[in-house]
């Protein structure tokens, strides 16, 4: 039937039904966008809840590598203080001597004339021509009175305890920087080889009224005058 051969009545009821038609397409399309928009915005409330998640783990992840990276930088503080420390005490800067003490030779005088090659590398018990020169030329002598004692100038480890033809008896502690500090004295020693020593600790013991200590210094088996090193260090 064609449009024109409808009745009025017909005619407003199809409109009718035809609006009706468009109005439930257009309820279903809202229904369809507003269930996925909820759907969208419980997506959206659940990323900005992982978000935040993520960035309180974030935000503790780097308090507690900052707090790792501290602990780290009081760590090399300490051990980089330790080691000075260490390295200080190691250095054989001190008067090998406590107790009552008269300087007999001062190797600053000698050192005018000292041999152009003093050098100990050939031979490592540093047993140069004692018997031709008496003395190294960086040789300090101290007289010690009774209940004085010799003692070591700094850290270090024991690698030589023997005789010697001229005082009795040598100790040799290396401070393990290239420093040797030898000990040359008539009495026993109160150590022996492969011992510990640190700064002060006694190596000999005088019990004569008077004793004689010969006290040398070397730095990668070249002698030294000690008095630079402890005037150095005051």
């Amino acid at each position: 039937m064609k449009w024109k051969e409808l009745s009025p009545t017909n005619k407003r009821n199809y409109i009718i039904n035809i609006l009706i038609m468009i109005a439930l397409i257009f309820i279903a399309i809202n229904i369809v966008f507003f269930t996925q928009l909820k759907s969208l915005n419980a997506n959206l409330d659940e990323i900005i809840e992982e978000n935040e998640n993520l960035k309180e783990q974030y935000n503790r992840e780097v308090t507690e590598l900052t707090q790792r990276v501290n602990l780290l930088s009081d760590r090399v503080v300490i051990e980089n203080a330790n080691q000075e420390e260490r390295d200080a005490k190691a250095m054989p800067v001190g008067i090998p001597v406590s107790g009552q003490v008269d300087l007999l030779t001062d190797p600053t005088e000698s050192e005018k004339q000292m041999a152009e090659n003093n050098s100990v590398e050939n031979d490592p018990l540093a047993q140069l021509d004692f018997e031709s020169q008496r003395l190294n030329p960086y040789t300090v002598e101290f007289e010690l009175q009774r209940d004085s004692r010799i003692i070591a100038s700094g850290d270090g480890t024991v690698v030589f305890v023997g005789e010697d033809d001229l005082y009795g008896h040598i100790v040799k502690v290396d401070h393990g920087n290239g420093y040797i500090s030898i000990y040359r004295y008539s009495e026993e020693p109160k150590i022996n080889q492969g011992d510990s020593v640190l700064k002060g600790q006694m190596i000999y013991e005088v019990t004569k009224n008077k004793g004689v200590l010969a006290y040398h210094i070397t730095y990668e088996n070249t002698y030294l005058n000690p008095f630079q090193l402890i005037e150095i260090q005051g």
